[in-house]
């Protein structure tokens, strides 16, 4: 029989194990270390210096908005000019079937380059390749864009240096909080190109009735496997596979509180089911819930290369320009997202319509939604892959 010290011990000695192992785990999930790592050091090396020559704006390039986190970009540098190519192979297939998002998310990448050329004393010349895009590509990649860079004084501005506190921000907002109309006027001044438009919807029961859009399109999304999958496979949890993939949406980049993100690491990994059945809550009851404004970006035909590239790089602008005065923004294009399944699958289009009535004119269709806001809590930074990875040769 054991003594009672022996049981003590033995106690002891289980409790010791149990801990070790939950400090491991939590080590391994990276519980402590959101944000952390080699991973996310293209946040902090995103000025480079005078030695990368005319790859330094690369380095802000590389951190643009883009979806999923999928980075789908490949960068040729020649001369005094940097060719920005579509990397087709990192897409997020029936989740956008003709590849539009990755063309606003290239577009954004080409707006961080040129203000970031702009600081290091380059004027840079855009030329978006025209086009048309088409239902599911192959992934060979193409060109999205051509930047001609000239010299000239150097100029920073409030745009460029925002661009490493830019972060999606998917937590609760400030519902009570008010963005002022001056800023609005300011974030409308932004976008110039006449080919894209913006428009704020800030009424709180049209607001209600776009949010209500959002989040049936959220439903439909969920409820078709293939979507869902194809989103999935671009959720990273645990530090190995951040630092094995350096992309994609992470626990810490969920919008949850402190307390759940920890939760979350610690727990074995929910199914995709469960996931999706939390994206919806949260986007029903804290994303569209919370946001005293939501917004759309429109263009004349959302499947033209141009316009697509423009759309991209006037949502950087915004996004950075929100960052300047202390907001959060957070993409929400659930259902042009579903226009374009409904296009794939030859469906008749379930939200087009109803999203026509926010346009304010006729002729002009939406490419991109989002929302704007005070946030609650701050947003964590995403994974990056090295600039090194994405240069082509």
């Amino acid at each position: 029989m054991q003594t009672r010290r022996a049981l003590l011990a033995g106690g002891a000695g289980a409790a010791a194990l149990a801990l070790g192992g939950l400090g491991y785990r939590a080590w391994d999930r990276g519980v402590w270390s959101g944000g952390d790592g080699r991973a996310y050091s293209p946040w902090s090396d995103w000025e480079g210096n005078t030695a990368d020559g005319i790859k330094r704006p690369l380095r802000a390039a590389i951190l643009a908005s883009n979806p999923h986190d999928t980075q789908p970009w490949l960068f040729k540098v020649g001369g005094n000019a940097i060719t920005l190519f579509a990397y087709r192979a990192r897409n997020l297939g029936t989740f956008d079937p003709f590849r539009r998002e990755m063309h606003l998310g290239l577009g954004a990448a080409v707006e961080n380059l040129v203000l970031a050329a702009r600081a290091f004393g380059f004027a840079g010349q855009v030329l978006p390749t025209d086009g048309k895009l088409s239902l599911s590509p192959d992934d060979t990649p193409v060109p999205a864009a051509h930047v001609a860079l000239t010299p000239m004084s150097a100029m920073r501005d409030a745009l460029f240096e925002a661009i490493p506190n830019r972060h999606t921000n998917r937590g609760p907002y400030r519902a009570d909080q008010s963005i002022g109309a001056e800023s609005l006027r300011r974030f409308a001044n932004l976008v110039t190109d006449d080919t894209v438009r913006v428009v704020f919807v800030e009424d709180k029961h049209a607001r209600g009735e776009l949010g209500a859009l959002i989040v049936d399109a959220t439903n439909r999304i969920i409820d078709d496997p293939q979507m869902s999958a194809d989103s999935a496979r671009w959720f990273r949890t645990g530090r190995r596979a951040i630092a094995a993939h350096r992309d994609g949406v992470t626990v810490d980049t969920a919008g949850l509180s402190p307390f759940t993100t920890a939760v979350s690491k610690l727990l074995p990994d929910i199914d995709a089911r469960s996931a999706d059945r939390y994206w919806l809550s949260i986007t029903r009851e804290t994303q569209v819930a919370t946001a005293p404004v939501l917004g759309m970006l429109l263009v004349r035909d959302r499947f033209d290369m141009r316009s697509a590239i423009q759309a991209g790089r006037a949502w950087q602008r915004l996004h950075l320009a929100a960052t300047v005065e202390g907001l959060a923004a957070q993409p929400l294009n659930q259902p042009v997202e579903c226009i374009d399944r409904d296009a794939m699958l030859g469906r008749a289009d379930g939200f087009g319509p109803a999203i026509s009535r926010f346009a304010e004119t006729s002729g002009w269709e939406p490419t991109f939604m989002f929302r704007l806001g005070v946030a609650e809590r701050a947003a964590s930074p995403s994974p990056r892959r090295a600039l090194e990875e994405m240069l082509r040769t």
